[in-house]
């Protein structure tokens, strides 16, 4: 995996709209706290790398995952940071 990125920003956030516009292939997407609203706008649909959001901020949130990966345990994501060539936080 070359890249990760962590959105903890809300559609419409200009740091939301800088992430999104900068995946591309071979990445993964972590949805914290209310980036999982940008799974109800529709972007996230046909992008090409995995998109994970955390059960708690979903659920505190009233959002479904609606065929995001849905995880529980932050040490996926602390694993694949470690591992990833950059590391965006927004």
């Amino acid at each position: 995996m070359s890249s990760v990125f962590i959105l903890t920003k809300p559609p419409g956030n200009p740091r939301a709209e800088l992430c999104l516009r900068m995946l591309s292939r071979n990445f993964r997407l972590y949805l914290l706290g209310d980036g999982v609203y940008n799974i109800l706008t529709g972007r996230l649909d046909d992008i090409a790398g995995d998109v994970f959001a955390f059960t708690r901020d979903l659920r505190e949130r009233g959002v479904s995952a609606a065929g995001i990966k849905e995880i529980d345990d932050y040490s996926l994501m602390v694993d694949d940071i470690m591992s990833a060539e950059s590391v965006f936080a927004f």
